[in-house]
C-alpha cells in the first residue's frame, strides 16, 4: 500500500497512523505552501494541563510569494527556528515518561535544521520519519488516533 501526503512538522497522530499502515510514503511537496496548514507548525500541549496549548511555528519565507511550493519554502531565521524547536519541545515534553524517545526525534530534527539548506519540507519530512519508530509507544487503538493531534497525545 502507498500513501501520498504533504510533509507536516511533527504531524498529527492521524497522519502517522496512516503512514504506519502503508509500505511506501510519497511526499507531496510540489504543491502550494499553505500558511495556515501544518507544513511549518505543530500544536504542543502541556502534559499537566492538556488544554494549555501553544503553536510551534517556524517563520517561513516564500520566494515566489503565495504560489511558492512546499519544496521551495525556506526558514526566515534558521538559528532562531532551531532554538525555538529545541526549547519548546523540551519545555512541553521534557518531563514525559518517554522523554528519551522524544529526545531522539528532537535530535534528528535539530540535525536536519543544521543541514537542510533551510528547506521547510526537509525539516517536516524528518520530523515525520523520526516519529515512525515511536509507534510502539502509542497505546491507544488506531481508531482513536485518527482524531488526535500530537498536542492531545500524552507521551
Amino acid at each position: 500500500m502507498c500513501a501520498i501526503h504533504q510533509p507536516n512538522l511533527f504531524p498529527r497522530l492521524s497522519t502517522l497512523a496512516k503512514l504506519y499502515a502503508v509500505d511506501r510514503w510519497i511526499v507531496l511537496d510540489d504543491v502550494q505552501f499553505t500558511r495556515r496548514d501544518y507544513q511549518h507548525r505543530a500544536r504542543l500541549a502541556d502534559r499537566d494541563e492538556p488544554a494549555r496549548q501553544q503553536w510551534l511555528t517556524l517563520p517561513t519565507h516564500l520566494p515566489q510569494g503565495r504560489p511558492t511550493s512546499i519544496s521551495q519554502a525556506r526558514l526566515v531565521d534558521p538559528r532562531r527556528s532551531r532554538r525555538t524547536v529545541q526549547l519548546l519541545v523540551r519545555q512541553y515534553y521534557g518531563r514525559s515518561l518517554h522523554w528519551q524517545a522524544v529526545s531522539n526525534v528532537l535530535d534528528e530534527v535539530l540535525d536536519t535544521l543544521d543541514t537542510s539548506h533551510h528547506r521547510v519540507a526537509d525539516i517536516a519530512r524528518t520530523s515525520t520519519t523520526a516519529l515512525r519508530p515511536v509507534r510502539h509507544r502509542l497505546s491507544r487503538p488506531a481508531r482513536q488516533l485518527r482524531t488526535l493531534s500530537l498536542a492531545e497525545y500524552q507521551f
